[in-house]
């Protein structure tokens, strides 16, 4: 997801760390601002690496001598990662813009052991104290800290409103607000942060579904060439959520 100025790209991985190699399986996945992307599946021992390819007009294209220069890459940007001897590994990559016309990433740990399905994790980046409120739920969040929202605690409820509250003047004055829904196919984080000096709410929401509709889940090292009789299937190493 890309964190910032609102923002959307489509990006090419190699999901076996194999970019630069002839033939490599290569996936593109969309990435906004917005909401997360569709979940993908990597599984290489280094650091992940996108690229992008330019988006060119009509015109530029009927007026390309050489057409194979549509299909030319360049590097995005690069996820640090590690891997785990036989561990599946979940995280969210956010994508955050420089001074420059680069991003830096930064790995935020998403595993349904910290937050299980029908749970929600509030992470306050505001400079004050935040007070929040949902359903008869009322907990406060200090600058830099999170909580956990679980649906056990808002029983018979299959949607509720989160409303934020800023303590102002010695009263409290609703700043902000979010819905989300309350069921076991369903979990993510919000972040509580500043946009226009006003407190943001910015949701990042994960729906459960089958591990096959990945982007890049079980694909090969290298595309099928007619006439090869090599099989580089392998385990999957991990899996990440961007």
């Amino acid at each position: 997801i890309f964190w910032g100025k609102p923002t959307n790209r489509t990006l090419i991985f190699a999901p076996w760390e194999n970019f630069e190699e002839q033939n490599s399986s290569k996936s593109l996945v969309r990435i906004g601002s917005g909401s997360l992307s569709r979940k993908c599946a990597y599984y290489g021992k280094g650091n992940i690496k996108f690229h992008q390819k330019r988006n060119y007009t009509e015109l530029e294209l009927d007026l390309m001598e050489d057409k194979s220069i549509a299909d030319e890459t360049s590097f995005f940007a690069e996820v640090k990662f590690k891997p785990i001897p036989e561990e599946t590994q979940e995280f969210i990559i956010l994508f955050s813009p420089t001074n420059t016309e680069n991003y830096q990433t930064y790995v935020v740990p998403f595993s349904e052991r910290e937050i299980p399905w029908g749970s929600y994790r509030l992470t306050s980046q505001f400079n004050q104290t935040l007070y929040v409120a949902v359903g008869k739920k009322k907990l406060s969040i200090s600058p830099g800290k999170s909580a956990m929202l679980n649906a056990i605690d808002f029983d018979g409820s299959g949607r509720e409103r989160m409303i934020i509250y800023q303590k102002l003047n010695n009263s409290y004055k609703e700043v902000a607000s979010q819905s989300f829904g309350i069921n076991d196919r369903q979990r993510g984080m919000f972040f509580l942060t500043t946009r226009k000096k006003r407190v943001s709410v910015i949701p990042m929401i994960d729906n459960k579904r089958p591990i096959e509709q990945a982007i890049g889940y079980g694909t090969k090292p290298l595309e099928v060439v007619a006439g090869s009789d090599s099989d580089p299937s392998k385990e999957p190493a991990v899996l990440q959520s961007f």
